[in-house]
């Protein structure tokens, strides 16, 4: 019994230094780390601001095998969310709270019923590269901010592996073109669609009308003589712009229509021009690099650009899964 009073004593002023150790840290932490990303904005902000890629280079999935992971339906745009189960670091869920296209995401995070904290990604478009900085900040329990410098290191580790991840993934997507001539382009019949969407679904917007152009093809006999082709009549192209897309998706047909059409497509006849192509190979994610050159190729020619550029799908990605065997070929009309 002797040796309790001493045990309790001990015990006593152990709490008493931590307790009083506690004063002397900050109450906030913020942990901020950038990377210069050589790829295009587009691609970056793809990466960040859809949960469902995050799988492509976020540093947990590798340090963690026993984490689940699970996303709100649609997973990107503000109050997008993605919830995480793990036997070794608890349960958690992250919502995407604010999003300025091209400029800055900002999510707010909860793990294990703790108060929240926030985390921001800020990006700086420059031509085909941008810098990238991460951030994650909040208020640390009054008892646990003699750990804040142990925290920021470890969240501070995260980062360099989660960035570097992004910057590998992002320069490493599979991409060539064909050398850019100039071709002439004969007059043709189109049938087209055009449509309103966000970066985020302009793969469903084309499915959607491929699909159903197809189907009207199809039951008034008439063939497709190429591809499907989309332009991009209207594109974001400025940080904190609207994100929405407006595209023409189509095909090229072997007769004129003289009927009226239904369904929201319409009919026309492309005049006899000059063109400007190349041949895109790889994820269409980096076709941006096909048509910069195409454009520089055209500015340092002196061709003016008539119209939107065409990228006509020479390769079904449903029949053909593999990115790097992918070809589309962008024409730009010029004069």
């Amino acid at each position: 019994m002797k040796f309790i009073k001493p045990i309790l004593y001990a015990l006593l002023g152990i709490m008493f230094i931590y307790f009083i150790s506690n004063l002397f840290f900050d109450q906030k932490f913020e942990i901020e780390t950038s990377i210069e990303i050589e790829s295009s904005p587009y691609v970056v902000y793809e990466q960040i601001s859809n949960f469902e890629n995050w799988v492509n280079w976020n540093p947990w999935v590798t340090k963690d095998t026993s984490l689940e992971m699970t996303y709100s339906n649609p997973s990107f745009d503000v109050g997008a969310y993605m919830n995480w189960k793990s036997q070794n670091t608890g349960n958690g869920r992250i919502e995407l709270i604010s999003n300025e296209f091209l400029k800055q995401l900002d999510y707010e995070i909860v793990i294990n019923q703790n108060p929240p904290f926030f985390a921001n990604f800020i990006l700086q478009p420059n031509g085909n590269s941008v810098v990238l900085t991460w951030k994650n900040f909040g208020d640390l329990p009054f008892l646990g901010r003699i750990f804040g410098p142990i925290i920021s290191k470890m969240i501070k580790s995260d980062h360099h592996i989660g960035l570097n991840q992004l910057k590998d993934y992002c320069q490493n997507l599979p991409s060539s073109n064909s050398e850019i001539k100039v071709a002439q382009w004969d007059s043709q019949y189109l049938i087209s669609k055009v449509t309103n969407c966000s970066s985020h679904t302009i793969n469903a917007s084309l499915t959607s009308i491929y699909n159903d152009l197809f189907v009207y093809l199809a039951q008034n006999g008439i063939m497709s003589t190429q591809a499907p082709f989309a332009q991009y009549l209207e594109f974001p192209t400025k940080p904190k712009s609207k994100d929405v897309v407006k595209l023409r998706a189509g095909t090229f047909i072997d007769i004129p229509i003289k009927d009226s059409l239904n369904n929201g497509f319409e009919y026309k006849q492309i005049p006899h021009s000059l063109s400007v192509q190349s041949k895109h190979k790889g994820d269409y994610k980096t076709i941006f690099n096909t048509h910069e050159k195409i454009k520089s190729y055209c500015q340092e020619n002196n061709y003016t650009i008539k119209s939107p550029p065409y990228e006509i799908y020479i390769t079904d990605p449903q029949l053909n899964p593999n990115p790097m065997e992918w070809e589309t070929l962008v024409v730009y009309l010029i004069e």
